[in-house]
């Protein structure tokens, strides 16, 4: 588990008035304040705000590569099962390649499955979903290796090919798995990758220290091996624990249960980019 402590934007992909290049200044300034991450939602259609403006997160994300030099990037998370593997394992390949190594793949199951699945055909099934994202991450892994590659799942079928060029990062682009604890899949899935984000079941209410001591001792018992880097995200409201004074006491208490990545959540319903702007100028650990 890496031990440096890091602090993330963390905003939704859609918001009300909304362009593409709001993002990427926003990302601009998030490097510049000394921000180490900025990670985008990858929602298809907001049915919560219809009325709002949404992005592709991943031609986004492309832009911001190319407008920062630091900062990590990413999505949080990218429901696997609505996007085709071979396709996410192109243009994440690329995106790694844009923002020289900067790149982490945040996945998971995907919320609303009426409105953002079967609203447009796809499958809304939790377990086939589930099955879909499992098979989604073996593809992209091994279409990522830049060696010769063929599948036959229950879902993806593929010839055999190879996909150059491999990513920058090795041996391979993080991967950061979501999921709503206390549900166990999304957790098992986690032991097998980079890192896990985990947000609290049926509640926008934050997951207590605690929480993190019972998902990590869960996750332990399915990773091989036990000693190998791992990122734990914790979603948050900075200014809030600001205005609280007590900041610093909640980092130091979610640090030492093995957090080392906080994000801060903007939500499209908080504000518009002026303010946003401005708060990501004001950090809180400084």
């Amino acid at each position: 588990m890496s031990s440096k402590i890091k602090y993330g934007v963390y905003i939704a992909n859609f918001g009300k008035g909304w362009i593409a290049d709001d993002f990427v200044e926003l990302a601009k300034e998030t490097e510049k304040a000394g921000w180490d991450g900025f990670f985008l939602w990858d929602h298809l259609y907001p049915a919560d705000m219809p009325e709002a403006n949404a992005v592709d997160p991943f031609v986004v994300l492309a832009a911001i590569a190319s407008q920062t030099k630091k900062i990590r990037i990413g999505t949080t998370v990218t429901p696997l099962s609505r996007r085709s593997p071979w396709q996410v394992a192109r243009e994440t390949a690329t995106l790694d390649h844009l923002s020289n190594g900067r790149f982490i793949l945040g996945v998971g199951l995907g919320g609303d499955p009426v409105n953002e699945f079967a609203a447009f055909g796809m499958e809304s099934n939790d377990k086939l979903r589930g099955e879909m994202l499992d098979e989604s991450l073996d593809i992209i892994q091994g279409l990522w290796s830049g060696e010769k590659f063929a599948y036959d799942g229950k879902h993806y079928q593929i010839k055999e090919t190879q996909f150059l060029p491999t990513p920058i990062q090795k041996p391979s682009i993080p991967i950061w798995v979501g999921g709503n604890w206390p549900n166990k899949p999304p957790f098992r899935r986690a032991a097998k990758y980079q890192g896990v984000f985990p947000l609290l079941a049926n509640s926008w209410d934050g997951l207590q220290a605690k929480d993190y001591q019972d998902i990590l001792t869960y996750i332990k018992k399915y990773q091989q091996q036990q000693n190998k880097s791992f990122d734990v995200v914790f979603m948050t409201n900075f200014f809030y624990w600001e205005k609280e004074n007590n900041f610093d006491q909640m980092i130091r208490e979610y640090s030492s249960v093995g957090v080392n990545w906080f994000v801060h959540c903007f939500h499209p319903w908080e504000g518009d980019f002026d303010t946003f702007k401005q708060l990501v100028k004001n950090v809180p650990w400084k």
